[in-house]
């Protein structure tokens, strides 16, 4: 299986890098995953046509970058507040079906500060969300990377993911 995780933004806050490589490389005899980060635009404002404007140019630079790495162009989850969320165990079973259904590539996107266009959410395959809480763009990607390996272990029956 092949996971692209797309995000707008590079890592500025020491230890997130690291802690993002680690999850990637105990995923790695699992699965490939490729970090892949875009530039986001300029925010000159956040009146809602700005807004809207802005999250379109981006919606458009994801799809870009997404039609490189994708054989079906709908092959990707957006993360997003207003998404659903998912137990681990629901991850693993999304991460289940999109090895069987997914020709090559599944991505998971996380967006700028201004969230994803309307068109691109209609799009995805799923939105998703991390959590009620408000998570910085940094530290989502972190949160979504162990959330991966965690799924992925738990496909696996690996003993990494303890309840009780």
């Amino acid at each position: 299986m092949r996971i692209a995780v797309v995000a707008f933004g590079k890592l500025k806050t020491p230890g997130l890098a690291p802690a993002i490589e680690h999850y990637i490389k105990m995923a790695s005899i699992w699965a490939k995953i490729e970090h892949i980060e875009l530039k986001p635009l300029a925010v000159p404002g956040k009146d809602p046509a700005t807004r809207a404007r802005i999250q379109e140019a981006e919606a458009q630079l994801l799809r870009a970058r997404l039609s490189g790495i994708l054989k079906n162009p709908s092959d990707y989850f957006l993360l997003d507040e207003s998404g659903r969320q998912l137990t681990s165990h629901a991850w693993s079973a999304l991460l289940g079906v999109c090895q069987n259904d997914v020709s090559g590539t599944v991505a998971f996107c996380v967006g700028s500060s201004l969230g994803f266009s309307k068109g691109l959410k209609t799009q995805a395959k799923a939105v998703l969300s991390l959590g009620a809480q408000t998570l910085p763009h940094e530290l989502a990607r972190v949160v979504l990377y162990e959330q991966l390996y965690r799924a992925l272990s738990i496909l696996k029956r690996h003993p990494y993911h303890n309840e009780g």
